[in-house]
């Protein structure tokens, strides 16, 4: 009974959190990270047992999983080799990862915390923007497309920094390509085999029985099971021969590249929807679940040093998404003031940044307290704050137009 009951905490608080978010409109991922803050080991420590957390904890990793297969399943490759559109992607990758990588060496982490925080600083909410361009009728602005091709373009990013990262954390620099050439030959796998099964696969997702739904649950859990055993099979397969593997291959990225193969099953769409429901409901555990098992502190700096360092990242991290945004905006739109409105869309925060950090915590490497602070405080500051500014984004880009002219009149 007391796995029901702390269920009944988990979805009660998020709920009552989730409904006062939308209420006030606002991001409801900060809402839920909070639940999970009061209620776990940083606040009233409600949870009954330590099988609880577990619990909870692997329901909100399945959240994990099947946000990156319905980002996979969405994901378009069309366009992807645009000059203007590459401009765009690495332009906003180059600023704003370097802002996130300075700022982390300059107040003490290491080459590679440093690294984990320039990554969360440079990935913005898919969730948010997209949402809040959908809310506030922006999808007509010139900007609108720029706007979602760079969260496509954060989407591969995203996917070849897991891979870096767990690359180098589960072993060594010289296990990078190892370990990529270990990924890239799954997900090859995992591409043909479902082109060369669509012909069978897609009769059954048209069944009208419970089927579908499950084959689509064995398909996502069977190739992340296969990416969890497959490094461990290698590595006891070198070991007589003298050669020591260390690699890891991230479940979501194979769950990402499994929602795009099935995307091109069309039987497969009209499930899609369901799948869209369990994905809210694990997601929403998820951020309640990292919440609950974080020891929320100052961790490593005194108060007064983390709240400036927290103050700093913020700060950096918005000025380097108007940077970026007004290069973009130049060279895509001709426009300042559109780059500036692609800043303002682009400010949030949230779910990726949460996602990254997790999966380094899952992988046990013992990075600082200072670092998980930091990235938590940063996505609960930074949804919020960013939520305004992409609802409000065309009268900020005109405000701070305002604000160049008289500072810097035009020729006459």
């Amino acid at each position: 009974m007391t796995f029901l009951v702390d269920l009944a905490i988990v979805t009660v608080s998020c709920l009552a959190l989730g409904l006062a978010s939308k209420y006030l409109r606002q991001a409801a991922i900060p809402a839920y990270i909070i639940a999970g803050l009061i209620i776990g080991q940083s606040g009233f420590n409600l949870i009954s047992s330590e099988a609880s957390y577990d619990f909870i904890q692997w329901l909100g990793k399945i959240g994990v999983i099947l946000l990156m297969f319905y980002i996979g399943y969405e994901f378009k490759f069309k366009g992807i080799r645009e000059p203007k559109r590459l401009f765009a992607g690495y332009t906003d990758f180059g600023v704003n990862f370097i802002v996130g990588f300075a700022l982390g060496l300059l107040i003490g982490l290491s080459l590679i915390e440093a690294f984990i925080l320039a990554s969360a600083v440079y990935i913005s909410s898919s969730a948010i923007v997209i949402s809040s361009l959908i809310e506030n009728k922006r999808l007509i602005y010139p900007e609108a497309e720029t706007v979602v091709w760079l969260m496509v373009f954060e989407d591969i990013i995203l996917a070849i920094l897991l891979v870096v990262l767990t690359s180098i954390i589960s072993g060594s620099l010289a296990m990078i390509p190892v370990c990529l050439a270990m990924t890239l030959l799954l997900i090859v796998f995992l591409l043909v085999l479902i082109r060369r099964l669509s012909n069978f696969i897609s009769p059954l997702f048209e069944r009208d029985d419970e089927i579908p739904i499950l084959l689509i649950f064995a398909l996502i859990f069977g190739f992340s099971a296969i990416a969890y055993l497959l490094p461990a099979l290698l590595s006891a397969l070198a070991l007589p021969l003298g050669i020591s593997l260390r690699c890891h291959i991230s479940e979501v990225i194979v769950a990402f590249f499994l929602g795009s193969a099935l995307s091109g099953v069309k039987s497969f769409r009209k499930l899609f929807g369901a799948t869209i429901s369990f994905k809210n409901l694990f997601l929403t555990i998820f951020f309640f679940s990292f919440g609950m098992l974080f020891p929320f502190k100052f961790a490593g700096l005194p108060s007064i040093d983390f709240v400036l360092a927290l103050l700093a990242l913020v700060i950096l991290s918005i000025l380097g998404k108007f940077a970026s945004g007004a290069l973009i905006g130049m060279r895509l739109h001709g426009s300042l003031e559109t780059g500036l409105r692609v800043g303002a869309y682009t400010t949030p925060r949230g779910e990726f940044s949460i996602v990254l950090l997790a999966v380094v915590i899952g992988l046990e490497t013992g990075i600082s307290e200072l670092l998980i602070s930091l990235v938590v405080a940063y996505v609960i500051i930074l949804s919020i704050i960013g939520s305004g500014f992409a609802k409000h984004g065309d009268r900020i880009g005109k405000a701070i137009m305002v604000g160049i002219n008289k500072l810097m009149p035009p020729a006459r």
